[in-house]
């Protein structure tokens, strides 16, 4: 066994070599290729999950947002995997494209959607920024551990919210507000029986869980219109075509006609919100994954962070001007990294895979916003995990969790929930006569929020 491995290593030389290390960080490019072929399964999803909740929104086309997705999504981990060399996959993020949505919908800003994307795309830019100068420790150390946790389960909690909307689960009342859906509608059944489902994937320690629920939801919805006639996934006549063209997204964000000054703030809490939000995620993933690599020793020293992080604000850039949400680092990737991949030829082979999707939109397309909704709960059940790791016994931290999540989920607006989040816990601290050990930073946003909720 050890024999064959030196062997293949000896064959791998040249260019394989020399970029991704392979030798070095004892690994192959089968494990690498395999790696990636399974981590490109677990995560495709987004190629549907993505069009079905960005083409919901007035002036987003379906198509134009696959064939950004999966262009952006291409390079952005291409660049990881050459530049990066961490096995580290990107693509929009579940939690912000749900977010975009619900705040552009439920009207808590006052933007279009090629607007708000331009608000992405300078908080791209300003991560970009960030990623090349030291400037991006003191944002690390500026916001406490406990409203980053906060601020990741209080978007868990918002997609997930979402998800079971859109699969009818939860719908609205006038009396109680929300109450639960007609379990008899089949739509809801399929929802229902895709969760669990996957509830049992994660119980059991299946790393697919989220991509066996959007099978099973897929699956029971074809199955629904064949017995049921319920068509709502009509098989398509042909299955690969060339990409559905991005003319009418591409470079939308530079159009600046209706941008006026009563808008600023609105773009202005985009930027922030986005900025901070993928700036975190990205970096504990490619931590949390370089970590179960062996990339990261011990010491904590994360090699490569720069290029790292530069990919992953590069992605986010590249996406907004081809008409999709903020890209960040999958938490998928962990599963490469669980297969035995260790550098960035994993990222290479998925790069790759979603290339080639760019010519399957048909059979992606079939889609809806409820098929896809069983896979925005797994991925809440996922990011709440994080709960258990806030520093409950503090006060300062109970009470800025408790507003960034309730305020969240109750106002149906993560900007509402991370402005009284940080405005409670500078609060908090200042009362408790730590005002001092709050990061000047934290009062800075405390101001801009504080404006932001005054003319809200």
């Amino acid at each position: 066994m050890n024999t064959q491995v030196s062997a293949d290593r000896t064959k791998q030389g040249g260019w394989l070599e020399s970029t991704f290390k392979l030798s070095e960080r004892k690994t192959t490019v089968g494990t690498e290729v395999y790696a990636g072929f399974i981590t490109f399964l677990a995560m495709s999803y987004i190629l549907a999950v993505n069009p079905a909740i960005l083409g919901g929104i007035p002036g987003m086309e379906k198509g134009a947002v696959f064939t950004a997705t999966a262009l952006a999504a291409a390079l952005a981990t291409l660049i990881m995997g050459i530049w990066g060399n961490y096995p580290v996959m990107l693509a929009p993020g579940m939690s912000m494209n749900g977010f975009f949505k619900g705040m552009l919908l439920s009207g808590s800003v006052a933007l279009v959607w090629h607007e708000a994307l331009f608000g992405i795309f300078l908080s791209g830019v300003l991560y970009l920024i960030l990623s090349l100068t030291n400037i991006r420790k003191a944002m690390i150390e500026s916001i406490p551990e406990d409203l980053k946790l906060a601020i990741t389960v209080s978007l868990g909690l918002f997609i997930a919210f979402l998800g079971l909307k859109n699969a009818g689960i939860i719908v609205s009342n006038p009396i109680i507000l929300v109450s639960m859906g007609d379990i008899a509608d089949p739509k809801v059944i399929i929802a229902y029986i895709s969760i669990f489902v996957a509830l049992g994937c994660m119980v059991r320690d299946i790393k697919l869980a989220t991509f066996v629920s959007f099978i099973t939801a897929i699956v029971l919805t074809i199955l629904a219109d064949v017995m049921m006639g319920t068509n709502n996934a009509p098989i398509p006549e042909q299955f690969f075509t060339a990409p559905p063209s991005i003319a009418g997204s591409f470079g939308a964000v530079f159009d600046f006609s209706g941008l006026t000054a009563d808008k600023m703030f609105d773009l202005l809490f985009i930027v922030i919100i986005f900025l901070i939000v993928d700036f975190f995620d990205g970096l504990s993933t490619i931590i949390g994954v370089g970590r179960d690599a062996g990339i990261i020793d011990k010491d904590g020293k994360v090699p490569n962070a720069r290029s790292a992080l530069v990919a992953d604000a590069g992605g986010t850039v590249i996406g907004s001007v081809l008409g999709t949400t903020s890209i960040t680092a999958f938490s998928e990737s962990g599963i490469a990294s669980s297969q035995g991949a260790k550098t960035g030829l994993a990222a290479v082979t998925v790069a790759g895979l979603f290339l080639l999707s760019l010519f399957m939109y048909p059979i992606f397309s079939i889609f809806s916003a409820g098929m896809v909704a069983p896979a925005m709960v797994v991925v809440g059940i996922y990011m709440i995990g994080r709960l258990g790791q806030i520093s409950w016994d503090q006060k300062e931290s109970r009470i800025a969790a408790f507003f960034t999540i309730m305020f969240t989920v109750l106002s149906f607006s993560p900007a509402n929930g991370m402005a009284m989040g940080f405005i409670s816990y500078a609060f908090s601290m200042v009362v408790a006569g730590k005002g001092k050990q709050v990061h000047p930073v934290i009062y800075v946003l405390c101001g801009l929020f504080m404006t932001y909720l005054i003319l809200l």
